[in-house]
């Protein structure tokens, strides 16, 4: 079978870099070829995005956001994200190229897989998840497209990123369903906030086909799927595989469940208890390997040109008349012509000077810094035409002022003469452009365009400007500077790193703050504790030193206090024996009696036997 097929952009080279060889892959979104970076040698995977999506302004600010973001993510398990940018109307993605297959691929080679081979290919897909979730980035679209698989077996997880950068409403994506409806988690159909265990479903459904060769749920449309997800139940795995492990079909359950609250909590535990199914199975066999054969198509259509023959060398021209001919022959009539001619001209002239008086002259009057309107009405006052030859720039003449006239003021001039007016547009000014959101090189070109230069480039950290694009400048949008004025550029470095500080044992609003005052995002989990008293800071997720970026996502777990103890039913004890049974379970107890008890047992307490309370808090015996 012949994956790869020629392409329009075969053998082009984008951005300058990356030689197209051949296309791959086609998708909904985008288009993946193999090309060359032609800088560093080596093959790379290129995606380029559908043209709609390219036309989007705020979609390709978003893409560039989200490249950037998934570039600082490094492992084995991830591929990683080379380059981005825009080239002739394209929005590319330059990644790692992976030489094997993706799941998709394998499913159709090999059918459903043996549990064993699926719990190693889904434990990959886990630390691709968890080194994910641990630096604080979800994928949002895990599906057998997105997982490569080597040839000696190696899972590496692509397009981190660019589910987010879809997933923001647009006039390319308004009203699309964003991701393959198969593997959407309910919360994503239903427009809600995705997180870790939106991906903890996805795998699970991922497991799901690994095991059974089908996803859960099938519909005509890609709605009428999604809307199962919302709505139903994952079918347990042995309804299609009855040989699957009760513990495995379990897990998948766990991790499938539609309430996000009832899935496993995070990628590690899914991997933990995926790891324990694995180590009770026989070792995986290698998987199949391919039986097709990769080759580009060729396409040997095209136009050719022919070259056109050099056209022949000029010669020297050539005249005709030798150098006899060219000779002037001096005839005595043209003696007699010229003579008559010359009577002519000086007869015309003399009626010329009777005419027009050439003692009728006026000196020009000097308006020199005067307004163009003043000027031109005084030397129309003074009987002359007048005309504005040239406008320029002056440091010293204010706007529409008069910086010379031609003839100068005080010449004697013909009245009725032109004077000509160069006219100031006052000192010469630029102001400075927006740059902001353009890359350097961008920027530049925008700067010259507007007559101004760059000075330097000066880094800073910016929450919101993705790194290596332009936050502003100094001086700033709107300032009016002289031709060439350089113009310092400040670049983002992106948002700024910062260690997570330990908050354990803080008051969860001080912990909240202190996050926040940090440009961390705070997510706020409770837990229940027998050390760590109500409302007090357990731990942060990820752990305190770990450096992570302004605008990043931290989860702070917060104490519930202890568990709730069952009150132990003390009715019928005698006094002593109910007050100690009581403080052994973790109660204050409160005896309550008349004035008269002459049994000295219990006969009820305050909550009742069985109540669930709280440790520590009190219980009323009440003595007859």
């Amino acid at each position: 079978m012949n994956t790869m097929v020629a392409d329009a952009l075969a053998d082009r080279t984008v951005d300058g870099r990356y030689r197209v060889e051949s296309r791959i892959a086609v998708g909904g979104m985008a288009s993946v070829y193999r090309a060359t970076d032609l800088r560093l040698d080596r093959p790379v995977a290129l995606k380029i995005m559908r043209d709609q999506l390219a036309a989007d302004a705020d979609f390709r600010a978003r893409f560039h956001d989200e490249a950037r973001t998934a570039a600082r993510l490094s492992h084995p398990n991830v591929v990683g994200v080379h380059d981005q940018g825009e080239w002739d109307g394209l929005v590319f993605l330059v990644m790692e190229f992976v030489p094997g297959r993706n799941l998709r691929a394998v499913l159709r080679d090999c059918g459903p897989l043996s549990p064993a081979q699926a719990l190693a290919i889904i434990d990959q897909v886990l630390q691709a998840l968890q080194a994910a979730h641990d630096a604080g980035y979800i994928h949002r679209d895990i599906k057998p497209e997105n997982v490569l698989v080597t040839d000696n077996d190696r899972v590496k997880v692509t397009d981190f990123g660019l589910a987010r950068a879809l997933q923001s409403p647009s006039a390319a994506t308004a009203g699309l369903l964003i991701g393959t409806a198969a593997y959407l988690s309910p919360e994503q159909v239903s427009g809600e906030s995705a997180d870790e265990r939106s991906d903890i479903y996805q795998a699970g459904v991922l497991l799901f086909e690994l095991l059974t060769g089908k996803t859960p749920y099938s519909g005509e449309t890609s709605w009428a799927v999604a809307h199962q997800h919302v709505n139903g139940t994952v079918p347990p795995v042995t309804d299609l595989r009855p040989d699957c492990p009760a513990d495995l079909a379990r897990l998948v359950a766990e991790a499938t469940a539609r309430e996000p609250d009832a899935r496993l909590a995070t990628v590690a535990e899914f991997r933990s208890r995926a790891a324990a199914l694995a180590a009770a199975l026989p070792p995986p066999t290698p998987l199949p390997r391919r039986t097709d054969v990769i080759e580009p198509d060729r396409d040997d259509g095209g136009t050719q040109t022919q070259q056109q023959p050099a056209p022949d060398e000029a010669q020297p021209p050539v005249d005709p008349a030798g150098p006899e001919t060219r000779r002037t022959s001096r005839r005595p009539w043209l003696v007699g012509l010229t003579m008559t001619i010359l009577a002519v001209l000086l007869a015309a002239g003399a009626a010329l000077l009777f005419v027009a008086n050439p003692f009728d002259r006026t000196d020009i009057p000097d308006v020199l810094g005067d307004k163009e309107s003043a000027a031109v009405s005084r030397l129309t006052t003074a009987g002359f035409t007048v005309a504005v030859t040239e406008r320029r720039f002056s440091e010293k003449v204010g706007v529409s002022e008069i910086i010379r006239t031609d003839p100068e003021p005080g010449y004697s001039a013909r009245t009725g003469s032109e004077v000509g007016l160069i006219v100031s547009l006052g000192p010469e000014r630029y102001e400075v452009p927006k740059v902001r959101g353009q890359t350097p090189t961008e920027a530049a070109a925008t700067l010259a365009a507007t007559n101004l230069g760059i000075a330097d480039q000066r880094d800073q950290y910016h929450d919101d400007v993705a790194s290596g694009l332009v936050i502003g400048t100094d001086p700033g949008r709107g300032t009016e500077v002289k031709r060439n004025a350089p113009i310092t550029l400040l670049v983002s470095q992106g948002p700024a790193p910062v260690k997570v500080p330990n908050l354990a044992g803080e008051g969860e609003s001080s912990a909240t703050a202190q996050l926040r005052d940090l440009g961390l995002r705070v997510k706020t989990a409770t837990r229940e504790s027998d050390t760590v008293a109500e409302g007090l800071v357990i731990q942060t997720v990820p752990a305190p030193g770990t450096t992570l970026y302004r605008g990043d996502r931290i989860e702070l777990v917060v104490s519930e206090g202890p568990p709730p103890v069952q009150v132990p039913n003390v009715v019928d004890l005698p006094r002593e024996q109910a007050v100690s049974t009581l403080k052994a379970a973790g109660f204050k107890v409160k005896v309550s009696e008349g004035i008269v008890t002459p049994l000295d047992r219990v006969f009820e307490t305050d909550p009742a036997p069985g109540t669930l309370a709280p440790a520590g808090s009190t219980v009323t015996v009440s003595i007859f």
